[in-house]
């Protein structure tokens, strides 16, 4: 196994953080139109790896071996229903289920006529008959009695989508970054299991490690469940470390790939400086592969990244100044991705979805009743790396600073100042660190509005 190059990403990532308090303090001077981000966002020392990470007397220690972190994951899986054991799914599925997969994955449209107030890419309002269309799409009068399970990988990075249409369903028309049809992004290599096409022969109904949804099939590869099962638990694979990792398959394209993702290899042994990683190419429907070399270097890992408080640190700050991205919109991370890429990173597979996470978490502390100092003392029990929750948002813990403030990384989307009795809402839809003293639309602060600290170690 190569070692991580720590000194390498510290440089990197504090390079980054001056770029960004430069952008930021020129956006000022300026009178860019938005300083909400550096009025809420921490920069210099306090937003780099290497401030943490000297402060973490034990954080090159394991917070989990590779054993318990098995467990962990079978533990989760038994409890969210949004974690699916591949493996071990069923090779059959009755329709009466399927049906009921399907309706559940259509989430806060299920049982609705109307699509409500949402805007196409145009600005235009979603139509009735468009979503009646997406509706009828789902090709529900067309499943059977039972079905065979079909095995798919993932060729390219992909949306998953609550209803089978690539309409955008924005929520407002001049602002969109906001599809509230996405569910989540998937990434090249991941295995689904694959149960339905849509009535266009264009969407396939698909279940994935932790989302179900909808996916372009032009994006799925089928092959073999003896294939397919390589996906699922390679024998031999990278781990992508960095934020974003881009792969050049054969001079022709670039696959693109988030921290977590898994690329499986050829070999364990590099040859000449260079992973033989196997990447998966749709062609006609089909499941090919094409070896290519990856680069040893910092931005993968042969296998996954030891658990540790300063894995978590290095890892959270990579993501810094990374735009909020919905859904996985924009290349990027939300809130529970972001978090959820931190994690898998070291082998942990939370759940996607934020209120999902919380639920998951083999330690809870509620903060139910608390007061604000109360609510405080329970934060500085919690270790690096714990989960911070509020209604409809995650932060990940970075701990205190030199002065005693409890500081967050998360990706951001906004927050609200008050000026007497109006208030105003601020976008800042960055990854970046704080302290919770933002305030949401009924001016609460974080502090008071978070609902529980999660831990998985």
């Amino acid at each position: 196994m190569y070692p991580y190059n720590f000194s390498y990403i510290r440089r990197i990532t504090w390079e980054k953080n001056v770029i960004l308090a430069a952008v930021t303090a020129l956006l000022v001077l300026l009178g860019g139109g938005s300083t909400s981000y550096a009025s809420i966002a921490i920069h210099g020392d306090r937003a780099t790896a290497g401030y943490w990470t000297e402060r973490n007397l034990d954080g090159e220690k394991l917070c989990l071996t590779r054993e318990e972190i098995i467990a962990l994951n079978q533990t989760m899986r038994e409890k969210i229903t949004s974690l699916t054991d591949l493996m071990n799914y069923a090779q059959t599925v009755d329709g009466a289920t399927l049906k009921e997969l399907i309706l559940g994955a259509q989430q806060d449209f299920r049982g609705e006529s109307e699509p409500g107030e949402h805007y196409d890419k145009g600005g235009s309002p979603i139509r009735q008959y468009d979503y009646y269309v997406a509706q009828g799409n789902c090709n529900l009068e067309a499943v059977p009695a039972s079905f065979d399970v079909r095995y798919g990988v993932v060729t390219m990075r992909t949306n998953m989508r609550l209803l089978p249409t690539s309409k955008y369903y924005f929520d407002d028309k001049s602002f969109q970054h906001y599809d509230d049809l996405q569910g989540t992004a998937l990434d090249p290599c991941e295995p689904l299991l694959v149960l339905h096409t849509s009535k266009d022969g264009a969407f396939a109904f698909a279940i994935g490690r932790y989302y179900k949804g909808w996916v372009s099939l032009g994006a799925i590869g089928f092959t073999d469940r003896a294939v397919w099962e390589k996906y699922v638990s390679p024998e031999n694979f990278l781990v992508v470390t960095d934020h974003k990792k881009k792969v050049h398959v054969g001079g022709a394209w670039n696959v693109l790939f988030q921290m977590g993702s898994i690329i499986p290899l050829k070999s364990s042994v590099p040859q000449g400086g260079f992973y033989q990683a196997i990447i998966p190419v749709e062609i006609n429907g089909h499941l090919s592969e094409a070896v290519v070399p990856v680069k040893v270097d910092s931005t993968v890992n042969l296998g996954y990244l030891p658990c540790t408080p300063n894995n978590f640190v290095r890892q959270s700050l990579k993501f810094l100044g990374d735009v909020y991205g919905w859904g996985g919109m924009e290349e990027s991370v939300d809130c529970s991705s972001f978090v959820q890429d931190i994690y898998r990173s070291m082998g942990i597979l939370i759940p996607r979805d934020a209120d999902q996470q919380e639920l998951a978490m083999n330690h809870s502390v509620s903060l139910a009743g608390l007061d604000t100092a109360a609510r405080y003392q329970k934060a500085a029990e919690a270790p690096v790396g714990a989960l911070f929750f509020k209604p409809g948002h995650v932060m990940f813990y970075l701990g205190k600073d030199a002065k005693g403030n409890f500081l967050v990384i998360h990706s951001a989307s906004s927050y609200f100042t008050f000026a007497g009795n109006k208030s105003k809402k601020h976008y800042i839809r960055r990854v970046l660190v704080s302290d919770l003293n933002f305030q949401n639309g009924k001016a609460v602060r974080t502090i008071d509005g978070m609902t529980s600290i999660g831990s998985c170690f």
